[in-house]
């Protein structure tokens, strides 16, 4: 039998007020003398049995602030902050053990590890230093936070943790919940590393020199296709790519097959497009000086060996 909210442990035990199992963390023996889950203790107003050993030491504890996806703001502090769970035990500021809640990432937009509940700034500068990616984080409701993260960033990861950009910020650590995020940016070379899909095949290679040569302008799929000299549905299918960066847009009605070429108002998005640019045309308009016109200023007809 496994824990209803922690699958990979086993259950110590079942709460008396909903019958669920779970594991010893997530039971509290109450007063009068039955387990209750977090949920039922609050419900029901169960009160937990005075612990006859020593207390857990309260300087364990660290402080947070946790600002929820509502607008909520809430202060307290908790033992443990694993990410991989599906939340974590929440005791609000000067509020005892006995007012420990269960808080849900899911409900959550980020937690702060924090200086003081007063905020401000730091007196003293942090003196961590982060290796993860350099990051700037846009919310669902507007706010933006820079930063890096804590290790390297992974998509994958249902949440992840940012140290503030600034390093007298009274927030010290940002577990970041990636349901409350609306868009990311990831730092200079991380960023430039994945715009390396933009030339990953012999098409892409021609539509971004094009793009480089008029940033701006607009043209038909199928004009685009006459100039690369290929096919309107290969140059169709790669264009997605393009798109997702904001380099290319589909405008009028779809029949038109309109696009607009426009400037990235990412600095480092149009900084790597100009130096891949200039890479396309150094490696592959070396042909012109061997007299090949027909071939001119296509980097997508390699040479096959």
């Amino acid at each position: 039998m496994r824990c209803t909210l922690h699958l990979n442990r086993a259950a110590a035990g079942y709460c008396c007020g909903c019958g669920n199992f779970y594991c010893e963390a997530c039971l509290t023996l109450c007063e009068d003398g039955r387990n209750y889950c977090a949920s039922c203790r609050k419900k029901l107003g169960k009160k937990p049995q005075v612990e006859e050993g020593p207390a857990r030491d309260a300087k364990l504890a660290v402080k947070i602030i946790v600002r929820m996806k509502s607008g909520k703001v809430l202060k307290g502090s908790t033992y443990t902050l694993d990410p991989a769970r599906s939340g974590f035990h929440f005791i609000r500021h000067g509020r005892g053990r006995n007012d420990e809640t269960y808080v849900k990432y899911s409900d959550v937009k980020y937690v702060a590890l924090v200086e003081s509940f007063a905020g401000g700034r730091r007196s003293s500068p942090g003196e961590y230093q982060p290796k993860g990616s350099e990051v700037a984080v846009t919310f669902k409701d507007g706010e933006r936070l820079d930063g890096y993260t804590l290790k390297h960033y992974s998509e994958k990861d249902a949440r992840f943790s940012v140290i503030p950009r600034d390093p007298h910020d009274n927030r010290l650590s940002i577990l970041v919940e990636r349901s409350a995020v609306d868009s990311m940016h990831l730092g200079r070379i991380p960023k430039a590393q994945e715009l390396r899909k933009l030339v990953a095949n012999p098409v892409r290679r021609l539509i971004l020199h094009f793009y480089w040569k008029h940033p701006s302008l607009a043209i038909t799929i199928d004009d685009l296709a006459a100039r690369l000299e290929r096919t309107p549905a290969s140059v169709e299918r790669e264009l997605p790519v393009f798109i997702e960066e904001g380099l290319i847009e589909r405008v009028g009605r779809p029949a038109d097959r309109q696009l607009k070429l426009s400037s990235s108002p990412d600095h480092i998005v149009r900084e790597t497009v100009a130096s891949m640019g200039r890479e396309i045309e150094m490696l592959y308009f070396r042909r012109k000086d061997k007299g090949d016109k027909s071939r001119k200023g296509h980097p997508g007809r390699i040479r096959r060996r």
